[in-house]
């Protein structure tokens, strides 16, 4: 009942958040598989997601992260992310989740300027993910729209990760136009509402990563000198992983009717 409930949940508003959930390693990973089979990627198949000295990603800093997607760079982008919130210091202060609907942002915008929807609906973006200094090195790089439509003109997919756009290629006609809407959707995002959560640990937030754009306020650590191994001292630490859409949308689709 209670995965139905998830399911039906993340197909009316895009995104859930679970209660009560165990604090254990494999706990994301086991919630993932109730809606689809985990999708790998290049962090692995569940990854951490904690403030380190030198992290690889922006994401494993104390900096704050703005709405986006993760791997737009993917042919295939994960459908659902997953994140456990496994502990959070009381002495920690910001780390919020923030949560926008892509969608809505969209929409807003064709409502009140349709000739930029409708650029940003053509004219793909390049999205490029360069980690070549890794130990196991990194370059992909693909192009598509900000915004996917279906035939019917229905919205399908939302794509928007500025940190990781390279150099737009497209007919110089349409650049200007391009930019001129690329800034227009900006600001569409930045009035969109949004939710904002500190989750607690046991908290498991699920969401549809084609159509939310999520991100997260500034991490601010307890002050230099603190005993961290004090009561409330414990970093923010979640857990993560994703699912693949398509498995995710055979879950959510009804079952058909035998006469």
């Amino acid at each position: 009942q209670t995965v139905r409930r998830l399911i039906r949940a993340l197909g009316q508003t895009g995104a859930a958040v679970l209660s009560g959930v165990p604090l254990t390693e494999d706990s994301v990973s086991e919630v993932a598989r109730r809606l689809g089979p985990v999708q790998s990627q290049i962090y692995g198949d569940v990854f951490d997601v904690v403030a380190t000295p030198t992290p690889t990603n922006i994401a494993y800093s104390s900096h704050s992260l703005p709405p986006h997607m993760d791997l737009c760079y993917y042919e295939s982008p994960p459908g659902l992310q997953l994140l456990h919130c496994r502990s959070f210091g009381e002495q920690t202060r910001g780390g919020e989740s923030l949560l926008i609907d892509g969608f809505g942002a969209a929409a807003a915008l064709r409502a009140s300027a349709p000739a930029a929807f409708d650029v940003l609906s053509r004219v793909p973006a390049t999205f490029v993910k360069d980690h070549s200094h890794r130990d196991v090195p990194v370059l992909l790089s693909y192009q598509r729209p900000h915004i996917a439509l279906c035939p019917r003109g229905e919205i399908v997919g939302f794509f928007w990760s500025p940190p990781f756009e390279g150099p737009l290629c497209a007919p110089p006609q349409d650049i200007p136009l391009y930019y001129e809407a690329y800034r227009a959707l900006d600001a569409a995002i930045a009035r969109a509402p949004r939710w904002e959560q500190r989750l607690q640990p046991g908290e498991l937030l699920v969401f549809n990563n084609r159509r939310m754009l999520h991100g997260r306020n500034a991490i601010v650590p307890p002050m230099p000198g603190a005993d961290a191994a004090g009561p409330g001292m414990a970093p923010r630490r979640l857990r993560g992983c994703y699912v693949n859409i398509d498995d995710f949308r055979n879950r959510h689709n009804p079952e058909p009717r035998r006469e």
